[in-house]
């Protein structure tokens, strides 16, 4: 018997009609009669057949395939059941080519690229003839250039925070959007408008204005003033003169004692990998608005690309969950740079505790502030605050640090008044001034989305919008995308982290462990759980376990399971490359990772049919509208569930969870839901179905680290399985133990009826796939040459498995790359019972169970 990983690779091009394809779920080619709306929560085609995404994001130089190459990607594409491509990333100035120059780095974006433009028509047209609809990304990495009229200066990386608000910047992504929606693409005759292969539209990749507040201050005066001018008159129209304003802003409780420590030795630095911080007192006096008291002068003298490889500490804090907290300072640096600030554990698992912000520094004196409420796993004594230099080697001056009890007022700079419309970009902070300031920003973003989506809505074109990820600006990201027609998310287990350049594929470090061998909660998927607005199509288009991790066959079942399980409407794997090779070509790869695409097939039957039944317990937060700006302020991103101003309304509901933790996320299907008047409820959790007595279809079993899912035609084992027999109804695997115990087992019905019943399975059965060659080091964080060499190999389980079934002789095959049988493999079936044994003598991580005729 071997025992030695085998070479199996899944090749680029294979879009056979084999045992792996499921292809037939999704109809193909795309017509008028499928093209879709979003209508009470979900996707409907003009048929009113519920449409489910399985999703791949296709994105930068890999978006505009050859054309002899772009027939071959679809119908593969087709074959293992994706139904949504995202084009993402047509924008960015490092892909060659890209939608502004076919061959690479760009002056100008005002004008498309017609080399460019004929190959992504051609590409959609491919698509939609093999039943496969279009996510298009409108702004992702597209720079502002002096060639488009912007003034010189340095800006925010791909355009982001500015994107939103300055007028030049709307303009052009409106004349974008106008230009690709209206062109009319001579492979199907349609401007993308009308097109039915058009599902969504995302205006705005990962961007949030009020996520990234801190990085407005620091822009060219140039770009920042047309926010600066919104804020003075918004002010103007709020409060008319400075005196209410003043009187407005000085509110808030009084300050408790302090609980930071003066003097340079109060703080630790912390320097990771090659980084290197100097840290010595200067004095300050006689400069304008400069602090009293000591002074920090802190010189990053050697940065990475992770600004946390390059922190300042104070620790030993102790902050308690739900109450009120201010930090201020006063600060400068030597040129314009960010500074970012948090509070967290200063022990594992290192979560935040409320503060997440930032500020952008400039060579003047100023004072921050910002008052969030503690939450989370808050430990006494072991809290810490927290500024991230390693963004910049520009110097910071720092002064009366404090962090104190309670919400206190703000006081304007001197000199600044409403009247002389001169107040300066404020912070994003639960003091009176926070909250006016978070507000005002949410009113830019929101004004930004009316206007492009007024302008998509110019070009004819009704397919759904969403404006950027929900998570990004907090709850008040959740909030700009309800005024929209769908919730979109991303989430990554483990993303790498790079001590060099950014991106660095010889030098990242990636933690290496299971989703499942947390001690509790969902990982990421609590993250992700909590953003689903009520009454929206919630979607997830990024998501990944990236190489060279070793659990990465746990990812594909996982989160089709669990979408399911919340009832969401889509889930779209980061990324699809289109190279040709026999190996893992990097950490994002899925079209050539046999742990994450060969566990496709089955998980996009599972979730495209509806086999498992979604979660009868629900839950969903009530949040009033007035209070969204003020929790924003808080710092709540992430912790809004679990507030103290949230109360949990049981009412007379057995089984109902003490609190929305992440356990309820496992247990519940979650939503979230802004009301302008929710009544009694106020800031609230309800449970709004009761609860079944019937075994749920996905339990999350943290002592056994173990997901088990059960459905009539669907079935799955993750997790720790070796060296015991784990069940779900009708499905039994024993597998042998090995020095990992980690395998992923599914069992999935062809032709959609149950498992007993079905003359057609497809088992799949995996412990890891990587490249050969690799050399990991003692951590197993790193992996010298992971993308080196090739074929990918694979270690598989041995296992004995006991499959329920009623039918009277089966055979079971082995099966190659492509789906093809290769090997029969022993089987016995006995009182209504297949018994097989699987293992890696037969080089395969798939099996085809069939009934004879």
């Amino acid at each position: 018997v071997q025992t030695k990983p085998f070479p199996f690779s899944l090749p680029w091009d294979d879009a056979s009609a084999t045992a792996t394809s499921v292809a037939a779920l999704n109809p193909a080619p795309l017509t008028s009669q499928h093209k879709l709306v979003a209508k009470n929560g979900h996707f409907h085609d003009a048929t009113g057949r519920r449409v489910r995404f399985v999703g791949m994001s296709i994105g930068a130089a890999a978006a505009f395939p050859r054309k002899a190459d772009a027939p071959k990607i679809a119908a593969r594409l087709h074959k293992y059941g994706v139904n949504l491509v995202r084009l993402h990333h047509l924008d960015a100035q490092w892909a060659t080519p890209n939608l502004f120059n076919s061959k690479g780095r760009y002056t100008q974006t005002t004008a498309l690229d017609p080399q460019s433009l004929d190959l992504l028509e051609f590409f959609i047209a491919q698509l939609k003839k093999n039943g496969i609809y279009v996510d298009l990304n409108l702004h992702v990495s597209r720079e502002w250039l002096p060639g488009d009229g912007f003034p010189a200066g340095k800006l925010p990386e791909f355009g982001k925070v500015v994107a939103y608000f300055h007028p030049k910047a709307i303009a052009l992504q409106k004349q974008f959007a106008t230009q690709i929606l209206t062109h009319k693409n001579p492979y199907t005759g349609l401007p993308l408008a009308a097109d039915p292969v058009l599902a969504l539209v995302e205006l705005n990749n990962e961007d949030s204005l009020i996520g990234s507040a801190g990085q407005a201050e620091a822009l060219p005066l140039a770009i920042r003033k047309p926010l600066e001018d919104g804020w003075r008159a918004y002010l103007a129209k709020k409060y008319g003169v400075t005196v209410a304003l003043k009187k407005a802003w000085s509110g808030g409780s009084s300050l408790g004692q302090e609980l930071l420590k003066r003097g340079s030795g109060a703080w630790i630095a912390e320097m990771q990998e090659q980084t290197k911080l100097l840290v010595t007192s200067v004095s300050a006096a006689g400069q304008t608005n400069a602090p009293t008291g000591p002074v920090l002068h802190l010189i990053p003298e050697k940065i990475d690309t992770t600004n946390w490889h390059l922190q300042l500490h104070q620790t030993g804090l102790t902050l308690e969950t739900g109450k009120a907290y201010t930090v201020s300072f006063v600060a400068k640096a030597s040129a314009p740079r960010p500074l970012y600030i948090n509070t967290r554990l200063h022990q594992a698992p290192w979560s935040m505790v409320g503060l997440d912000a930032s500020v952008g520094l400039d060579t003047q004196w100023k004072r921050y502030s910002f008052t969030f409420v503690a939450n989370g796993s808050v430990v006494p004594g072991h809290c810490r605050l927290s500024l991230l230099l390693g963004d910049s080697t520009a110097a910071v001056f720092l002064g009366e640090w404090s962090l104190r009890p309670g919400s206190g007022g703000t006081a304007l700079a001197s000199g600044q008044s409403i009247e002389l419309e001169n107040i300066a970009l404020g912070q994003v902070s639960g003091s009176p001034a926070g909250v006016d300031y978070t507000h005002y920003l949410m009113t830019v973003e929101a004004a930004y989305c009316r206007a492009l989506k007024a302008a998509i809505a110019q070009t004819g074109c009704t397919a759904s919008v969403a404006c950027s990820q929900a998570s990004y600006g907090g709850i008040a990201g959740a909030y700009r995308e309800s005024k929209l027609d769908w919730v979109d998310m991303h989430a990554y287990w483990q993303h790498p982290s790079f001590p060099g350049a950014a991106f660095d594929p010889n030098n990242y470090r990636i933690e290496n462990t299971s989703m499942l061998s947390v001690s509790s909660g969902a990982g990421v998927l609590d993250g992700l759980a909590m953003h689903r607005v009520s009454g929206k199509p919630f979607t997830v288009s990024e998501y990944d376990h990236p190489a060279p991790s070793e659990y990465s066959a746990e990812m594909t079942p996982l989160i089709f399971a669990y979408a399911a399980w919340q009832d969401w409407d889509g889930v779209f794997l980061f990324a699809y490359e289109t190279d040709r090779s026999d190996k893992i070509t990097g950490f994002f790869d899925q079209q050539l990772h046999p742990a994450k695409l060969g566990f496709l097939p089955a998980a996009a039957a599972l979730f495209l049919r509806g086999d498992l039944v979604p979660a009868s317990l629900t839950i969903s937060l009530t949040v009033p509208v007035s209070k969204v700006p003020g929790l924003k302020g808080l710092g709540t991103d992430y912790a809004f569930w679990s507030l103290a101003q949230t109360r949990f309304v049981q009412g007379s509901l057995k089984n109902a969870p003490e609190k929305a933790d992440a356990t309820a996320f496992l247990t519940h299907r979650a939503s979230i839901r802004f009301e302008s008047d929710p009544g009694p409820l106020a800031l609230g959790i309800q449970n709004l179905l009761p609860p079944t007595l019937s075994a749920p279809g996905f339990v999350w079993d943290h002592k056994e680290q173990q997901v088990r899912v059960h459905s009539p035609a669907s079935k799955a084992l993750i997790g720790k399985l070796g060296g015991k027999a784990t069940r779900v109804p009708g499905f039994v695997a024993e597998v042998a133990p090995s020095a990992r115990n980690f395998a992923v087992i599914t069992l999935t019905a062809r032709d959609g009826k149950p498992t007993e019943e079905s003359a057609a399975l497809l088992l799949t059965a995996l412990d890891k796939a990587e490249n050969p060659g690799l050399t990991w080091n003692a951590e197993r964080t790193f992996a010298a040459g992971a993308w080196r060499s090739g074929p990918t190999q694979l270690d598989v389980p041995t296992a004995t498995l006991q499959i329920v079934t009623k039918q009277l002789n089966v055979t079971v095959w082995a099966l190659d790359g492509t789906g093809q049988r290769v090997k029969q493999v022993p089987a016995t079936l006995e009182n209504g019972t297949l018994t097989l044994a699987i293992g890696p003598e037969y080089q395969t991580l798939w099996y085809e169970i069939v009934a004879k005729s």
